[in-house]
This record gives structure tokens, C-alpha cells and sequence, in this order.
């Protein structure tokens, strides 16, 4: 009889911790995506991307989006960096591809995860990453990068930025390397609550960020994060003083597909 009662009492413990723990994870609804399953040589969906235009950054200072840089094949979206043999008046030495959701879709709090490959080559510079639409008030720096690799090495980086590293610098950003192929596919990701940020790669955990309770480093800018973000992806390359590129060779990285949810 003890016996008896001792098992009921441990099933239903067993049961009653199953229950709490299915009640306690998110249920997801997807609320953007894209498969990149247009024909062969088309652009993306400009009802979901627009090209980024050139700027005054490393990363976007050769942008020119064209068929040659951004473009569709086999089911994947086609980012390049291909040289600028026909520069003319171009001073860029490459001309390199970007596209983002700014002002078509922006979310705030969920998970994005993105299926993507790259080169390992001298001076490669692609990433899929995460931008404010708006600055805030006071102006306040985020970002989010979900993948970012780095030349030859072989290795993905993930980072999160704030104002406090990226513009005071008066702290370090969270970052996790993590040694892999890169050229294989992987499911880089990132989940995103107003209270934390967890960065994946193949639905494994790699490092989470939190938001401090400090109110002076909140004040400085510590969590910069609770704002609607865009998405970004671009090939792009280094520059004489870090990641020196090949000008004259092409780098390539490709999108399988990218997927964001939000808690229902």
C-alpha cells in the first residue's frame, strides 16, 4: 500500500512538472518569411526588401545593388561582392549587394532564424543582422547581429551592440565565436524578449545578453532594445587595414531562407 501511494505521488509530481513545463514554453506564430523560391536571375520580393544604398561605412561604402550583386538562383538569395572593372567615375574598387526590410517589415521582441552559407576567403565580410528603425530619444545605438564571419578564418561571430560599446565605448559588446564550416548551411538565430537577447546557432544557445536593473546604465544606454528593428543582409568586404579583400575575385554568400515569429 505504501508503495502504491509512494508511485501515484511520483507519477503525478512527474506529470505535474511535464504540465508546467509545456505551459512555460513560448508558442510561436509566424509572422514573416521568405524562401527566396523565385525563378533563376530574379530580384527579391520588393514587397518585402528594398536595396540599401550606399553609405560611409565599411560595410556599405561599395555598395551597388545590381543583377550582378543581388539576385536569385536555385532557391536561394545570391548576395556578391564582384569587382568594378567598369568603375568610370566610381571610385568604389567593388561593387558589392545589400537588401533589408526598412519600410516594409520591422518587428519588436521575437525570433528570427536565417539558413545561410558563405565563402572562407581572404577579406569576406557578410552578415545577416538586425537595425532600429528609429534612433530614440534620447539617441540611443543598438544592433544586433545575428552572423558575421570574418575572412578565412572559418569561424561565425555574434554580437550584440549597445550604446554603452558602440558609441561611448566605455564597455565591451557581448560576442561569441564559434569555430564551424561555414561554408556548410547553418541556422543562425536569435531570440529576442524585452528583458533579453539569446543568440543560436543550430537551435543551441551560444550566449545570452540581459537587460541590467542598474538605472544608471540603463540611463547610459545599456538596453537599447525595445524599439522595432529591421532586417539586413549584405556581402560585403574588408579594407586594406583589416581583412584585406582581392579586388579582382568575387565573394558570395547565400540565403536558404529567413523566418521571424513572435510570441502568439
Amino acid at each position: 500500500m505504501t508503495f502504491l501511494l509512494v508511485f501515484i505521488l511520483v507519477f503525478l509530481g512527474i506529470e505535474l512538472f511535464k504540465t508546467q513545463a509545456q505551459q512555460s514554453e513560448k508558442k510561436w506564430k509566424l509572422v514573416f518569411e521568405d524562401k527566396f523560391n523565385q525563378s533563376n536571375g530574379s530580384m527579391p520580393d520588393t514587397a518585402k526588401w528594398i536595396y540599401v544604398s550606399r553609405q560611409p561605412y565599411l560595410w556599405s561604402r561599395w555598395i551597388g545593388n545590381s543583377s550582378k550583386t543581388v539576385y536569385i538562383r536555385n532557391g536561394c538569395l545570391v548576395c556578391r561582392a564582384v569587382p568594378n572593372f567598369n568603375s568610370g567615375n566610381d571610385t568604389a574598387k567593388m561593387v558589392t549587394g545589400a537588401i533589408s526590410t526598412f519600410g516594409k517589415f520591422s518587428f519588436q521582441y521575437g525570433k528570427v532564424e536565417v539558413k545561410m552559407r558563405t565563402n572562407i576567403m581572404d577579406g569576406n565580410f557578410p552578415a545577416a543582422w538586425l537595425l532600429p528603425v528609429f534612433p530614440g530619444k534620447p539617441y540611443r545605438y543598438g544592433e544586433i547581429d545575428i552572423f558575421e564571419s570574418f575572412g578565412s578564418e572559418g569561424v561565425s561571430h555574434q554580437t550584440i551592440h549597445n550604446h554603452l560599446s558602440n558609441v561611448l565605448g566605455v564597455s565591451q559588446p557581448l560576442t561569441v565565436k564559434r569555430k564551424l564550416n561555414v561554408r556548410d548551411w547553418h541556422i543562425y538565430g536569435v531570440e529576442w524578449s524585452p528583458t533579453s537577447i539569446t543568440l543560436t546557432i543550430d537551435s543551441e544557445n551560444t550566449a545570452v545578453f540581459y537587460k541590467t536593473s542598474s538605472r544608471e546604465e540603463l540611463a547610459s544606454g545599456q538596453w537599447t532594445f525595445d524599439r522595432p528593428y529591421y532586417i539586413v543582409l549584405n556581402q560585403s568586404v574588408g579594407n586594406n587595414s583589416w581583412n584585406t579583400p582581392n579586388t579582382k575575385q568575387i565573394y558570395e554568400t547565400q540565403f536558404d531562407w529567413i523566418r521571424v515569429y513572435q510570441t502568439e
